[in-house]
């Protein structure tokens, strides 16, 4: 999981941070898995989104982007993250 404070909900996520989330997934996560996360700020609402990477030979690994309301309280945003990973 990476904590970025840039605006994905106004960019889109770059191809350094693809390329730094496949970095860690590969190092960190089941081979058979690579998961990882990017968290970031967001006014309004939570949102989530995926994107999935495949490479020449398949599949790379999934990249969930979580924009968490700036507006709620730590706790409600660590409860919605837990229910957004599961």
């Amino acid at each position: 999981m990476d904590a970025k404070y840039k605006r994905y909900d106004r960019h889109g996520v770059g191809a350094a941070d693809v390329h730094q989330l496949l970095t860690y997934s590969s190092g960190y996560a089941p081979a058979d898995a690579p998961v990882s996360v990017i968290v970031h700020p967001r006014q309004g609402s939570h949102t989530q989104r995926s994107l999935q990477v495949r490479g020449p030979k398949g599949m790379l690994g999934t990249i969930h982007i979580l924009g968490v309301d700036t507006r709620s309280t730590p706790e409600q945003a660590t409860k919605w993250i837990g229910s957004a990973l599961h």
